[in-house]
């Protein structure tokens, strides 16, 4: 069943001016779907919570033209009751007297409740790898230069596991008091986020031309915060493909949007700004991944507010009585644990984050426990900035260490004759050295599960050098690996030989 088109209004607020492309006005994507949905509810009773499917923006609509153009909601009824809605509008050729008729936006609405899974906390409330911090303001000015009524990412991190965006509505706040979709800038500003993403590990501007579906839970706010997470799906070649999950401050799930489809639509006239996309570079921790099964790095800036939510039960208890300093350091070797957890069980897994307990039943000890039920060796470590988790086949230990001088304070403590010869005679310089033996001994301890004063016993360095250390322990030949990474080295054990 179809109905007629319905005409729509362009009495304009003058903020839509501040979203352009090439110079030009445009109607926002988010702007057509609310269009769309507020055109077809006056014969359906008001939703709080809507599912959009086959979601396509095909053409821009210029808002800039002296005489704007007949615009129009076409709505058809689908035998299921959903609705499939088109936005278009019909103008004249100058000089002729054909009129054509253009499609910008379609898209369907599915009147069934959003369904579906979340996604799992763990992932919601941080991201792994190394981060870049985004200066916003160079973001607007560079990447997506667009007015101030769509200026509203608040702070903006990336990695090549996706991007958390910290994201609200523009202030002074938009007037309007009777939008069905929530606030249009909060997918928006998501939408800005993964363009970053885009021009940074994809060396592409790409704006959304489509989506699979949209699920709105509860519908966004006009004067509230939220937390974007945007996920890499498909990125060896364009559209890049993303899915997007927006949280509240209280980690609640407010939209999902699943396949969002990324491209340039400037036909490679705009280029991510000289200097954004790096070339490849080696991974200074690639050394490790002969000695693991796994390891996750998390940055601690990587770390939502709401990410206590990915706690177990018995995780949350240990957390309560720790001083802020620790309870940091704890929430986050949890996180890179859970992710880890995840990264190895396979793309399938979706246990919930707070049955990913791990915390071994000593209460002391971290575990891995993987989908399967095994639990392989695994080892933690994190300081101020940085947390670093492993998984290996044996007795395995890892440290991170930032760049200091430590190590030199008391070096009679943790080193004997020999050691101590050794960081005087190295050319990597006393402090660098020094800075090696303790983070060996320090991996080592997790390695063997004992006591650091113990490993300080145990553990003889015999040899240091920029990559790699040899050690004994307990009488066994073994090599430690090191790798720097932002002026911080972290060092794995993994001691092969022993059970």
């Amino acid at each position: 069943m179809s109905a007629d088109a319905l005409p729509i209004s362009l009495a304009l607020p003058p903020f839509f001016a501040d979203h352009h492309v090439g110079g030009r006005p445009v109607l926002s994507a988010v702007e057509a779907m609310e269009w769309l949905v507020a055109h077809t509810q006056p014969n359906f009773p008001k939703k709080s919570a809507w599912t959009l499917t086959h979601i396509r923006f095909d053409k821009f609509l210029f808002l800039d033209a002296a005489e704007p153009p007949a615009t129009f909601a076409r709505i058809d009824t689908l035998d299921d009751g959903s609705q499939a809605c088109s936005l278009t509008s019909r103008f004249t050729s100058p000089g002729a007297s054909i009129t054509r008729t253009l499609t910008h936006a379609t898209l369907t609405i599915d009147h069934r409740l959003p369904s579906g899974d979340p996604l799992p906390m763990d992932a919601a409330a941080c991201l792994t790898g190394l981060t870049t911090r985004v200066d916003v303001d160079r973001v607007y000015r560079e990447m997506v230069p667009f007015g101030t009524a769509y200026r509203n990412i608040r702070h903006l991190l990336l990695s090549p596991d996706g991007a958390l965006a910290w994201v609200g509505s523009p202030n002074p706040p938009d007037p309007r008091s009777d939008l069905h979709l929530g606030s249009p800038y909060v997918l928006d500003a998501a939408f800005h986020a993964a363009c970053v993403w885009c021009q940074r590990y994809g060396n592409t501007v790409g704006f959304p031309v489509a989506m699979a579906r949209r699920r709105i839970v509860h519908p966004t706010r006009l004067d509230e915060p939220y937390t974007a997470r945007i996920i890499p799906v498909q990125t060896d070649e364009a559209p890049f493909v993303f899915d997007i999950f927006i949280h509240d401050d209280d980690g609640r799930l407010r939209e999902a949007v699943h396949r969002v489809q990324m491209r340039d639509v400037s036909g490679g006239r705009r280029m991510p700004p000289a200097g954004f996309y790096p070339p490849p570079a080696d991974d200074p921790l690639a050394p490790f991944d002969g000695q693991v099964a796994g390891r996750v790095l998390v940055a601690r800036e990587a770390i939502t507010g709401f990410a206590g939510h990915a706690l177990s039960a018995g995780e949350k208890r240990r957390l309560r009585p720790m001083v802020p300093t620790r309870a940091q350091g704890y929430l986050s070797a949890r996180l890179a644990l859970k992710r880890l957890s995840r990264q190895l069980s396979g793309p399938d897994d979706r246990r919930p984050a707070t049955e990913i307990e791990t915390v071994a039943e000593d209460g002391r000890s971290p575990q891995c426990p993987l989908a399967d039920g095994s639990r392989p060796w695994c080892s933690v470590s994190h300081d101020r900035r940085f947390t670093v988790a492993v998984v290996a086949e044996h007795p395995v230990g890892v440290d991170v260490e930032p760049l200091s001088e430590k190590a030199l304070g008391a070096p009679d403590l943790f080193m004997d004759a020999t050691e101590q010869a050794l960081i005087d005679a190295s050319a990597l310089g006393r402090s660098a050295a020094a800075l090696r033996v303790w983070s060996v001994k320090e991996a080592a301890a997790k390695a063997a599960r004992c006591d650091l004063a113990d490993a300080w016993q145990r553990v003889r360095v015999r040899e240091i050098t920029t990559v790699a250390s040899r050690l004994i322990m307990d009488g066994q030949a073994l090599t430690a690996y090191h790798g720097m990474l932002a002026d911080h080295l972290f060092t794995l054990l993994c001691m092969a030989d022993r059970r």
